[in-house]
């Protein structure tokens, strides 16, 4: 135990004849008592006054210093615990912006993926409509090699086409191990996919101008057919006069026919063998009931001996559509049909045009 004793002294002042009675108290020296336990002696130090106050500033020094740290050792921490907040949000935020880019570029590269096989398809469909443009041109007959380039695409095509498209049965199983593909390869895919993309934009193109000749070939052809006399005149095929020259009917001299005779029926229906105009309808001792139909060209077609006519001059008429009844009038000896063709106003022989129609009967 420590205790602390100030020692006074007391002195009189000179000239003061009651210095007796009025005293200085002043001190001198602070003393330090220990009292240690009941068994041992106390202990004094006597330290100088000034020592005191040294002693009381230091301590009040040291006591504001603590304070003062305290102070900043609370301030610094609350702003490590903000920064280490705001980290720590800043951490999240830049996690979440990491997993939506990793999902956008997973997306992207999806989407790569798609292209690409959109990119095939369209290299098969491409290829489908150069096979359909070469079957056409073939069926038009517009190009003679056509053909042989068709079987030949159509064959490829075929052999190129994958299982699922060749098969009857639906097929939507699908499997194998896991391979990631990596950034490198996606890469490398979406290059090839944009070569194909422009590759395909230009045969599109091609195909596009190709298509359209086409076209116009096939509908000029579909019209020369229209105006061609292709068609049988009547559903009896059956010949019983060739063009030529024969033994004539009635004479029984050397004549020519300038036509051909179909051993058809009474009254079956006779067809316009092309589009034209009717130019002529009427009736004569030799030719009976006749009709004739100018195309183009210089072409016209002439049925003789029918029983009825059925269109009138001027009359546009369309290929395959009825114009007269099978008869014999005229000079005949039954009932038949003389179906003639004129070029020039010259009469040739109609089999030539009824052979372009064989493949369809």
């Amino acid at each position: 135990m420590m205790l602390l004793e100030t020692i006074y002294q007391i002195q009189p002042r000179q000239g003061d004849k009651f210095a007796f009675m009025k005293l200085k108290w002043k001190p001198k020296k602070l003393t330090l008592v220990i009292i240690p336990d009941a068994n041992q002696s106390v202990v004094r130090f006597r330290v100088p006054h000034l020592f005191a106050y040294i002693a009381a500033a230091c301590f009040t020094l040291l006591l504001l210093i603590t304070l003062i740290t305290y102070a900043l050792h609370a301030q610094t921490s609350k702003k490590a615990n903000a920064l280490q907040a705001k980290l720590s949000g800043a951490n999240q935020q830049w996690n979440a912006t990491l997993t939506s880019k990793d999902k956008a570029i997973e997306e992207l590269q999806n989407e790569v993926i798609q292209l690409s096989q959109q990119a095939e398809q369209m290299k098969t469909e491409v290829e489908e409509m150069k096979k359909f443009e070469n079957d056409l041109k073939s069926i038009a007959g517009i190009d003679a090699n056509t053909e042989g380039k068709a079987l030949a695409s159509a064959s490829s095509n075929t052999q190129d086409k994958p299982a699922e498209e060749q098969s009857s049965v639906a097929i939507s199983g699908i499997g194998g191990s896991p391979n990631p593909a990596s950034q490198e390869a996606i890469m490398k895919l979406g290059e090839q996919t944009l070569a194909s993309f422009t590759a395909l934009t230009s045969e599109v193109k091609e195909l596009q101008t190709s298509l359209t000749e086409t076209k116009q070939k096939v509908a000029d052809k579909q019209h020369l057919l229209a105006i061609t006399p292709t068609l049988f005149p009547t559903n009896i095929k059956v010949v019983t006069s060739t063009f030529g020259y024969r033994t004539d009917p009635f004479t029984h001299r050397p004549s020519f026919h300038s036509g051909i005779d179909f051993g058809a029926r009474e009254n079956d229906a006779v067809y316009a063998t092309a589009d034209g105009k009717v130019v002529s309808t009427g009736k004569d001792i030799y030719h009976g009931n006749n009709i004739v139909i100018e195309h183009s060209k210089g072409l016209r077609t002439w049925y003789m001996h029918l029983n009825k006519i059925l269109v009138n001059n001027g009359d546009n008429v369309v290929k395959g559509s009825t114009i007269g009844l099978v008869g014999s009038t005229g000079r005949s000896t039954g009932a038949h049909l003389h179906y003639e063709v004129l070029k020039n106003g010259e009469s040739i022989d109609p089999k030539p045009y009824l052979k372009a129609n064989r493949k369809d009967d």
